[in-house]
Parts: C-alpha cells; sequence; structure tokens
C-alpha cells in the first residue's frame, strides 16, 4: 500500500497492490461432470434461520450432495425418519426442541442411529462441545463455518 499527493489542496493518489493468481477462464464448452445421485451423501440440514439454511443447503448442494432442509427441531426429527440422512448438520438453538434433544432422540431410533450427527452452532464455549458430544453430536462447528471446513468434515462421513 502506498500514498502520494503534491501537496495540500492537490489531492492524493491511494495505491494498493494484492496478490494474484492467473487461472485458466473457464470456458462454456467445459464439461461440468454432474454428481452422481446414487452414491451421493445424504444430509439434512437443520437450521431456524431460513437465508442461513437455504444458502448451507445450495452449497452442499454444489459440492454433489442430497439435501434436505428443516427449519425446527420437531421437523427436523420428522425428516430424519423420512429421509434417512447419512449426516445431519444441526443447529442447537432451535424452535420446538433443541438440537441437544433432538440428537439423543436421532440416537435412539434405529432408522436414525447411525447418522453422523455435527453440530453447527453459534454456541462455541468447551460447555456447549461437552453437551454436544454427551447427546451424541460426533462433530461441533462454530459458525460460521467456512465452506473448507464443512467439507472437510463432510468428506470424514461414512459413505464419503
Amino acid at each position: 500500500m502506498s500514498v502520494h499527493s503534491e501537496g495540500p489542496g492537490r489531492g492524493a493518489e491511494f495505491t494498493i497492490s494484492l496478490p494474484w493468481e492467473a487461472r485458466r477462464p473457464v470456458a462454456a464448452e467445459d464439461p461440468v461432470a454432474e454428481p452422481d445421485a446414487s452414491r451421493a451423501l445424504r444430509v439434512l440440514v437443520i437450521e431456524d434461520i431460513r437465508d442461513a439454511a437455504e444458502t448451507l443447503r445450495d452449497l452442499l448442494q454444489v459440492f454433489g450432495y442430497q439435501v434436505e432442509v428443516a427449519y425446527d427441531g420437531l421437523d427436523g426429527l420428522r425428516k430424519a425418519r423420512e429421509f434417512h440422512p447419512d449426516v445431519v448438520l444441526c443447529d442447537i438453538g432451535l424452535p420446538g426442541m433443541d438440537g441437544y434433544s433432538l440428537a439423543s432422540e436421532l440416537r435412539r431410533n434405529p432408522s436414525t442411529a447411525l447418522a453422523r450427527l455435527i453440530a453447527v452452532t453459534g454456541y462455541g464455549t468447551e460447555a456447549d462441545r461437552r453437551r454436544a458430544r454427551e447427546a451424541g453430536f460426533e462433530a461441533h462447528l462454530t459458525k460460521p463455518v467456512s465452506p473448507d471446513m464443512l467439507e472437510e468434515v463432510l468428506r470424514a462421513a461414512p459413505g464419503t
């Protein structure tokens, strides 16, 4: 970063240099591989903030996953029983049933007991992490979660 001026009343010029990596532009003719839906990880997102839930859904679909969304704990429980997800990304502070109770219920039900449960929450203290583990979550991500971190955690899930 540099600044230059000819003096008072003459204005100033600010120059900022940023690193740049040249990349090959993607041509319109480049084939885009469609994910194989028969092998796609099934992910259930349970998040009460609709914009956050839909953004997460869109990102996961770009990654090639099959995604369902629920906006509260009770709907999340119902959708988990119907969708049979491989992974559940679940907020903790949910209306109807909080994420801790939801995780406990999913672990008790044979049809959802093997799903990988990942807390995606604003609750990030060590006590929150411990409580999430005790409820049945295998991983705990504190918001905001980077797409790279999310994909890394999902790649560790069975079936990927």
